[in-house]
């Protein structure tokens, strides 16, 4: 009974781990590792939203949307690829005959992709950083800490000076 019960929080515990680590798309939902050091991170979609306050020349915007699109390409498959991994692993744990080495190897395997996904994330902005020149990064740096302290200050407007919801907005559950 022991080992059932085992085996079934070990199992809920590397189901949240996948919905946690592995849903959605990697930007989202991998950041929880970096803390600061996504900070210095620009993202390829920010620079594309800002390009002509930054400058980007055409050449640099076709760079970008590549480079992008090549890397959300290879997070879906990787990412769908993990999935598949954590599936096998809880359909191992369901079987009578579980072997605690088979059970470690598997883990560690999750485990090194989802690590793998999070220092190509990081490559993959120092990659696009690389196209920018130290101008474009200084005035996209800038941007970016400008973009956060509004959207630091524009969290509390949806409710009055009272703290109570605005009747036109219905409150989020």
């Amino acid at each position: 009974m022991k080992n059932k019960t085992l085996i079934i929080i070990l199992t809920a515990m590397i189901v949240f781990t996948g919905t946690t680590f592995g849903a959605g798309y990697i930007s989202k939902h991998m950041k929880q590792g970096f803390g600061m050091a996504d900070n210095n991170m620009i993202r390829g979609q920010m620079l594309l939203r800002m390009k002509t306050e930054i400058g980007l020349t055409p050449d640099q915007v076709k760079k970008i949307e590549q480079m992008s699109f090549d890397f959300q390409e290879s997070v879906i498959k990787r990412m769908a690829d993990t999935k598949v991994m954590e599936i096998k692993l809880v359909n191992y744990l369901r079987g009578d005959k579980i072997n605690k080495k088979t059970i470690e190897k598997m883990i560690k395997d999750i485990s090194m992709r989802k690590a793998d996904m999070q220092i190509d994330r990081v490559f993959h902005f120092l990659d696009i950083k690389s196209i920018l020149t130290p101008e474009q990064i200084k005035k996209a740096d800038e941007l970016k800490r400008n973009y956060k302290r509004r959207a630091f200050f524009r969290q509390g407007r949806n409710s009055d000076r009272k703290g109570t919801r605005r009747p036109d907005r219905p409150a989020k559950r």
